[in-house]
């Protein structure tokens, strides 16, 4: 059985992909000094960053581009496992970081039948799991656009970690235990 960094670096680094994660600052206490305190030249954005909620820094999603020796993965595959702390992507190496703030952004709001704005949590992964295998070949499109290779999540157990990618029949999901 493969470790869930053995995974990680199997899903992106070695194939030439750049790993990510999403983190939710409203489920990980103290979010903004953490990851300053973890990386000694840390490469990471609020997803709320110059947008109307900015104000809601401590409580927002960071993107942040991941190494496979950082300590703050390392904290991250330590202490957040099992607690929805946020979700992994992947992206093509030479995606500029601007390019996928942009477009990770462009979801954080949606509309609700009624036509009420609603905050849309897809970097939760209880959110994740149930929003992605309901989505129709339009709006996976639309999810990963040109930027995201896939969203990996952990499973409820955290014991599995789900793949959800672009294939030629539209969502494909893959289990990987670890």
């Amino acid at each position: 059985m493969n470790t869930l960094r053995d995974t990680l670096y199997q899903l992106s680094f070695a194939q030439d992909k750049q790993l990510y994660i999403i983190l939710d600052a409203a489920r990980v206490e103290k979010m903004p000094a953490q990851l300053f305190e973890l990386e000694d030249d840390p490469e990471y954005f609020s997803l709320f960053f110059d947008t109307p909620q900015a104000e809601l820094i401590d409580v927002a999603p960071y993107l942040v581009k991941v190494d496979m020796e950082s300590r703050l993965l390392a904290w991250m595959l330590d202490e957040g496992r099992g607690q929805s702390w946020g979700i992994f992507l992947t992206a093509a190496a030479d995606v500029e970081l601007e390019q996928l703030l942009e477009h990770l952004r462009s979801f954080l709001k949606v509309k609700d039948p009624d036509d009420k704005e609603l905050f849309f949590r897809f970097y939760d992964p209880r959110v994740l799991r149930i929003f992605m295998p309901t989505c129709n070949a339009q709006e996976m499109f639309q999810f990963f656009g040109p930027v995201v290779n896939s969203y990996l999540a952990e499973n409820d157990d955290a014991k599995t970690l789900l793949q959800f990618s672009k294939g030629e029949q539209g969502l494909e999901i893959k289990n990987h235990t670890v």
